[in-house]
């Protein structure tokens, strides 16, 4: 995209992007962790797929109202841009079907099926961007449409198949819990709180640099989403792939192997302490002549300014695997406290940063970190029993 459109330009895309996986991803993410650790469990599957349904319907409800109210602020980060607008009220339509197939999916622990999906969606972006580039050029709204009718394709057609094979490998014996939808919306209103404050937290940031910038700093926010961007793009893999370890995590605790669990965990904030000790001059050192070559000349910025990204980027992966923890434990609100402590600490620091770059660098760093440090306290603090189910 960054190839395809100047930056001012690449700056309303990014916003774009930036509230799909806020209004789309995160709101909807919910959808999917819940059937993650339901159907792995002795149960009616078909009874968990029609809450799983009934939720769907209502999440789409809700990001629909949200995106209403939020109207006059997007549409200033769209520049006024009609069409890309209700391209986003169409993904969060889209995105209800979206979940409920990579829930069923994972649910049913078909992980071979899902990586399929993700990889039919990654392709389907990119032809059609390719696509919309050849007949059209540099148009934003245009590559909007493309990325929504991408998603539709790669899952919605999935969906009769998907559901079929979820019921018919029930257990003989699973009994009938009788899952409302009601039920099933009240289970995850604790995570799509979580949810959406992580979302914000990861994707909020550059629509806020794009809209608080001046008409003489836009290069300089398009230089910005595009960087962090890049930078984060190890958790292109990491976030969508979150709620893939939720059944297996789910059967260790249940079984008791708490111990085993939180061993994984040291070791894997050990690993990432070590990643940050390296990125942080790697990026200092390559960051900007990387950009350069990825985007152009045009996107300038700084070593400093990559080594914070960095930092951040990693304390996120932290902060990402360790709340999956908690929803293998049925700790809804624990998931919900650590990412609303992560978003309220990224908003103080983004208060008390004038600098909307730096104050956008910061806060993605001292918000994860913020929110790592509560959710692996409150780990600490609750240790299950063995044998219970969550």
């Amino acid at each position: 995209m960054a190839r395809i459109l100047p930056p001012a330009e690449y700056a309303t895309f990014g916003a774009f992007w930036a509230l799909a996986m806020v209004l789309g991803f995160g709101a909807f993410l919910p959808l999917e962790q819940e059937l993650a650790r339901r159907l792995p469990q002795l149960g009616d599957r078909r009874s968990v797929l029609r809450a799983g349904a009934g939720a769907a319907g209502v999440l789409a409800l809700v990001a629909l109202g949200v995106l209403a109210l939020a109207s006059p602020l997007v549409l200033r980060s769209f520049d006024g841009n009609v069409s890309s607008f209700v391209a986003l009220a169409a993904l969060c339509v889209v995105s209800a079907g979206q979940f409920l197939v990579r829930g069923a999916v994972i649910g049913t622990d078909r992980l071979v099926r899902h990586g399929g999906i993700m990889v039919l969606d990654a392709l389907l972006r990119l032809g059609l961007a390719v696509l919309v580039f050849l007949l059209g050029g540099a148009d934003s709204a245009a590559l909007c449409w493309a990325l929504v009718l991408a998603v539709a394709l790669a899952h919605l057609p999935q969906l009769p198949a998907v559901w079929r094979r979820a019921v018919a490998d029930s257990p003989p014996s699973a009994p009938d819990e009788g899952v409302s939808p009601r039920r099933f919306v009240a289970a995850c209103l604790p995570l799509l709180l979580g949810s959406v404050c992580a979302q914000l937290l990861l994707n909020g940031l550059p629509v806020l640099v794009v809209a608080q910038s001046p008409e003489t700093a836009e290069a300089a926010a398009g230089a910005f989403v595009a960087a962090f961007t890049l930078v984060k793009a190890p958790l292109a893999m990491v976030v969508p792939l979150q709620s893939a370890i939720v059944p297996t995590l789910t059967r260790l605790i249940v079984a008791g192997r708490r111990p085993e669990v939180l061993a994984l965990l040291f070791k894997g904030g050990a690993a990432l302490l070590g990643l940050i000790a390296v990125a942080v001059p790697v990026m200092v050192w390559l960051g900007p002549p990387v950009i350069a070559l990825v985007f152009g000349d045009d996107y300038a910025i700084g070593g400093g300014d990559l080594a914070l990204m960095a930092a951040g980027v990693l304390a996120h992966v932290g902060l990402v695997v360790v709340t999956q923890v908690h929803v293998a434990r049925g700790r809804h609100g624990v998931v919900a406290l650590s990412w609303a402590a992560a978003l309220a600490t990224a908003g103080l620091t983004w208060a008390l940063v004038p600098a909307p770059v730096l104050g956008a660098e910061l806060a993605f760093l001292a918000g994860s970190v913020a929110g790592a440090v509560v959710s692996g306290a409150a780990l600490m603090m609750r240790p299950e029993r063995p044998g219970r189910t969550p």
